[in-house]
Formats: structure tokens, sequence, C-alpha cells
């Protein structure tokens, strides 16, 4: 074997070792797919990690009058009763049943976080296929905004928008070729408004989870069409609401061609719009 083999051979395994490295990279874990489940569970964590936050803040409070005066432990104990009752009061008194109001996205509590699929957010999820397997690609936008109107008990109105320029994704070397795709720079948000009135089913009011079809103008990148996303929406005795949707859509239908690079064999010509929305009465 002559050294032009052994050094030809030598090349191919550390491309070939190079591309499986890359891939093992590049494909970072997906999240799942929307879920009001699991958004219900992410926003009690949120919840109870604000509560700690306060909790702590009061405790601080306590301890701090506890040595100006020995009877501050019963007045702490009395204090640490008050928040509870008050708490509990609250979330009672968060939701009355009453379903017709305007619904404001909310961006306090749960702010959005890749990872852990908190707060609201609208992004996209597609199959790949690379030279070494296949793979998901997702991305996401927390910068979203708008409200939902219900009224006598139906989904009068939705507008959405979405902040094209905040997309991230399971992997960051994609959130350039992710913009650019999408021309954020020309069109720097992308909006969802509803057409149609959509009946709501009554155990929307009594916590049920309840899912509908909503009609609407979806617009990305400048080209706007009709979909139908399949919506699912939840009340929680705290107030808050949330509301996921996704539809599948064609990259051509709105005018994008998807990213390409040496390592992608393909990408499929269909993928996912969808959104988690976590709500407040306005």
């Amino acid at each position: 074997m002559n050294n032009k083999t052994l050094i030809g051979g030598a090349l191919a395994v550390v491309a070939v070792l190079g591309i499986a490295v890359w891939w093992f990279v590049f494909n970072g874990d997906a999240p799942e797919a929307v879920s009001v489940d699991d958004a219900n569970a992410q926003l009690d964590a949120d919840l109870a990690a604000a509560a700690d936050d306060d909790g702590a803040a009061d405790s601080g409070a306590d301890d701090g009058g506890a040595d100006d005066d020995g009877g501050a432990d019963d007045d702490g104990a009395a204090d640490s009763g008050a928040d509870d009752g008050g708490t509990d009061a609250s979330a009672a008194a968060g939701f009355d049943g009453d379903i017709d109001a305007v619904w404001v996205i909310d961006d306090e509590i749960g702010s959005f976080d890749f990872e852990t699929a908190s707060g609201s957010f609208a992004g996209f999820r597609v199959d790949e296929e690379l030279t070494v397997g296949a793979v998901v690609a997702v991305g996401r936008s927390g910068g979203v905004a708008g409200s939902l109107t219900i009224e006598g008990g139906a989904l009068t109105a939705a507008n959405i928008t979405v902040d094209m320029s905040t997309i991230v994704s399971n992997d960051s070397r994609r959130e350039s070729a992710i913009r650019r795709t999408v021309d954020a720079s020309s069109f720097p948000t992308a909006s969802f408004t509803l057409t149609q009135p959509v009946e709501l089913p009554a155990g929307l009011g009594d916590g049920e989870t309840v899912t509908v079809d909503a009609v609407g103008d979806l617009t990305i990148a400048g080209t706007t069409n009709e979909v139908t996303f399949a919506i699912t929406a939840l009340v929680r005795v705290d107030g808050f609401g949330i509301v996921t949707g996704s539809v599948e859509m064609v990259w051509d239908d709105f005018g994008i061609t998807p990213p390409s690079a040496p390592v992608v064999v393909s990408i499929a010509d269909e993928g996912v719009i969808e959104f988690q929305l976590v709500v407040a009465k306005g």
C-alpha cells in the first residue's frame, strides 16, 4: 500500500469522524411539541419559584423584626397564616367561571425559556435529513404579543404578533440561517389574525381542557395565507389561561426556501407552526 493510499484513507476517516462529531453536536435535543398539560405543569413550577422568591423576601423581613421584638415570632406566625389565607383566597378568587373577557398574553410569569418551554412563544419544527442521520430542527421566539377576545362564550378575536428576529433554535448555529430564510430583516414580525368566530365548549369555564379549530390569516415573510390551527385551551383556578396550537404548513406557500448546508441532504417540504400562550384577563 503506497503513501497516497494511506493518506487518502486517513483523510476519509477524518472526514467521516468530523461529520459524525458535527452531527452529534448539531443535533441538539429537540423539545417536545407544544402541550397544554406540559405548559400547565411548567406554569405551576414558575409560580412556585416566584412564590419561593417572595417567601424568602418576606422571611427576611420577619427575621429583621424578631431582633426588635421578642413577640415577633408570634406576629410572624400570624403573618404567615394571613399570607397562606390570602394566597388561598386569591387563588379561589382568580377565576369565577366567566370566560368572557379580553385575555392578554402575560409576559411576567413564566418568561420564555427554550430549554424548559416556559412562558409564551411561537415557532416551528421541521424534519431534516443529514448525511449522517435524521434530526428535528426547532425554532422558537419568545417575542410574542397580543390578545384573545371571548364574547358570549365564543372566541371572537385573536391578534398575535411574533418577533422573528429573536428566534432561537435547539442549535444556535441554525439561528442566523433561520432569520435569513424568513427575511427577518425586511419582515421582523409574523402574525395571526382570527377571521371566523369560534364557539367554545361550556366546559372551558369549568376548568376543562377543550380543543377547537381556529381559522385565520397567518402572515410570514410578508406572505399571508388562510390556515386552520388546532387549538387546545385551559383556564386555571388562579385566573391564568394556557392556549396551545399547531398547524402543518408548506414552506413554499409562504415563499420560503429552506436553508441548505453541505451536510444537509434534505429538509422536509412541510413543517409545523406551533405556539404556546400564557394569558390573563386584561
